[in-house]
């Protein structure tokens, strides 16, 4: 993993750092997170994986690499093992950035999204848990169609929540609220 003091340069490190960041307060939810990976060309690729059928929860969803944190563990530490596991992501290919806003599922999950560059070309391996890899760019997402539900956060917030169609895939929930703000907020 490069240095964190080198990533000043990077225009995405500097966006992230430029901006305050919303953290979530829900104690009852469990903790989670994931690892919002962005390759280093001009038109980033993202890393987001479809979920195998057989898991007992988001079958076949579109997601990011991640999951629970063990006892102990940092959301950065959580979400580079969970990588790890679930796409054999090379750690030594990575560059963590910082933490995004916290987002929440249904389902009751306080998720924090990790940011992280990540040197081409990439040796990825599916595993059990997941069934397909997409590698979509964000200039392909900007173009995707959208569409818009309205929503109310647990704390009573009202938010209008996205999802994308990119290539014939409903892309949606947490997965689409992080790319959103990627695609609308970061730089360009």
């Amino acid at each position: 993993m490069a240095d964190p003091l080198t990533a000043g340069t990077d225009a995405w490190a500097a966006w992230l750092a430029g901006r305050p960041r919303r953290a979530l307060h829900l104690p009852e939810f469990r903790r989670a997170a994931v690892l919002v990976t962005l390759s280093r060309d001009d038109d980033p690729r993202l890393l987001l994986t479809v979920r195998a059928s057989h898991l007992p929860t988001h079958q076949g969803q579109i997601s990011f690499p991640g999951g629970s944190l063990e006892p102990g563990e940092t959301v950065v530490e959580a979400a580079l093992r969970e990588a790890v596991e679930e796409v054999g992501l090379d750690l030594g290919t990575v560059e963590v950035l910082g933490e995004l806003d916290d987002v929440f599922t249904p389902v009751g999950f306080h998720v924090t999204p990790v940011l992280a560059r990540v040197t081409e070309p990439l040796t990825l391996t599916l595993t059990g848990e997941v069934a397909e890899l997409l590698r979509p760019s964000l200039a392909e997402l900007r173009a995707a169609p959208r569409r818009y539900e309205d929503r109310v956060l647990p704390d009573g917030t009202p938010v209008r929540m996205v999802r994308y169609d990119w290539h014939g895939h409903d892309i949606w929930g947490m997965t689409a609220r992080v790319l959103e703000d990627l695609i609308d907020h970061g730089p360009a």
